[in-house]
């Protein structure tokens, strides 16, 4: 089996704020001691999969991935950048992929650039192989940091509800589709007895697709522009529609596909497929007919796997930078792609280190950072090229490439930003400092984010 790797590199970059600069687009943010695309590359490496397209936003985003590739990467894949459109998301950037990819590949292994995990890319496609599938959506328990918010008498805020029956997938909703799936009635579950509807799962993003279906489709339906949003949910519908005698095949089946979705009924027709109507037998309906459509199905992480997704800054890009350090038990030390030191961290040969400083367990410097005199850094990631005073007390933080903290100041689970500067004596706890922000000497932050009106 062929398989053709693509990299989704491009959207989210609204919620990195000024974080996200011209020269370093949101996946090339350092996670550790290499971009956060970098593990999205690993995954595949690792898989066998070495003939990859990595689809960019725009022209300029797309020259930033090259240069990478040129000076900085050192894996093994074979590595094409796309450029799609400056407001591509997700389904449009793939579409703009499938001109370059292999037309030899059967299958495509279809991953967000901002994904970071353990989970094996041949466990994956075995799954899909063994199911016969359309599509397989690598699923994973959430992180704690990453859970659902729960209140009493309210649907779960933020959820993405995944239909399970064993690795069959059988349903896919946002929570815009919230409403809907809470009228699912009872007979109608009845259908398909064995249906667990979860909530606490995470969409990897990771998607093994049949090439030329998923082609077939992205054609047939220009108006779809995201995978976990348009095209994974119509597939998983897709199954459930039974074909007329005679039909050609799958094949075909995407491209008549037409689905109504404009009432309860509609989503019931589409989720669990529909009875046939039989003349005389009083409206009444007949044991529905089985699905000859290829099935989508899903490959659950094992409990001891690390998945997560660098979607946010906070909580994702502090806690995941802060866990691809640390040995403990469920964190990921083993992703950062370097051997860990005797001291339980990650510091680069060439930082400089004042007398009385202390680096912790479960941290990460970066080349050419410099530390003054009894500096204290506690499960905190550090870029490249960063001064750090005299004094200064970092905890369970991220500081990024090229930012300065002052003598004596003291930061606390909070992201300083590329070119930040902490002036001396200030007391920053649970902030976000954007980029080049200058905070003023002595000052006391809380829980804001901070950055320049110019921007």
């Amino acid at each position: 089996m062929s398989v053709q790797g693509v990299v989704l590199a491009c959207g989210g970059e609204r919620r990195f704020g000024d974080l996200v600069t011209q020269d370093r687009p949101r996946h090339m943010l350092d996670l550790g001691f290499n971009p956060i695309v970098w593990h999205a590359l690993q995954t595949l490496e690792h898989g066998g999969v070495k003939d990859v397209r990595l689809v960019a936003r725009g022209d300029h985003a797309a020259s930033r991935f090259e240069a990478w590739l040129r000076e900085g990467y050192d894996g093994g894949c074979d590595v094409q950048v796309v450029a799609a459109a400056d407001d591509a998301d997700t389904a449009d950037a793939l579409r703009a992929a499938m001109p370059t990819v292999n037309p030899d590949a059967q299958v495509l292994a279809v991953i967000s650039g901002d994904l970071v995990t353990d989970v094996r890319l041949s466990d994956v496609l075995a799954t899909h192989v063994r199911g016969g599938a359309v599509a397989t959506c690598l699923l994973a328990k959430r992180r704690a940091w990453n859970g659902v918010d729960m209140k009493v008498g309210r649907p779960p805020k933020g959820a993405h509800y995944v239909g399970l029956a064993n690795d069959k997938l059988l349903l896919m909703a946002d929570e815009e589709d919230v409403d809907k799936v809470l009228k699912l009635r009872r007979p109608m579950l009845g259908r398909v007895r064995d249906l667990v509807v979860h909530t606490d799962l995470l969409d990897a993003q990771l998607y093994v697709l049949d090439r030329a279906q998923v082609k077939t489709m992205l054609d047939d339906k220009p108006r779809m522009t995201s995978l976990q949003l348009d095209v994974i949910p119509a597939l998983v519908r897709r199954q459930f529609r039974a074909q007329p005698a005679g039909s050609a095949g799958p094949e075909q089946a995407v491209q008549s596909h037409v689905t109504s979705e404009t009432s309860d009924d509609g989503l019931m027709e589409a989720v669990f497929g529909v009875a046939n109507q039989g003349a005389g037998h009083g409206g009444g309906t007949s044991t529905p007919s089985p699905p000859t459509t290829q099935p989508c199905c899903a490959h659950l992480a094992p409990d001891d796997a690390y998945c997560a997704r660098v979607d946010t800054v906070v909580p994702a890009l502090l806690e995941v930078s802060r866990e691809i350090a640390s040995s403990q038990p469920g964190d990921a030390a083993h992703l950062n792609g370097r051997k860990m030191s005797k001291y339980e961290n990650f510091v680069d040969p060439s930082v400089v280190i004042g007398g009385k400083s202390t680096i912790g367990p479960g941290c990460v410097v970066n080349a050419g950072t410099q530390f003054g005199e009894k500096c204290s850094v506690k499960r905190s990631v550090v870029g490249a090229g960063c001064h750090v005073g005299s004094g200064v007390k970092l905890v369970n933080c991220v500081v990024m490439n090229r930012a300065t903290i002052e003598d004596g100041a003291t930061v606390q689970g909070s992201v300083i930003g590329p070119r930040a500067v902490i002036g001396a004596g200030a007391s920053l706890r649970e902030c976000l400092v954007e980029a080049e922000f200058e905070v003023e000497e002595g000052d006391d932050v809380r829980s804001e984010t901070l950055r320049n009106k110019s921007r």
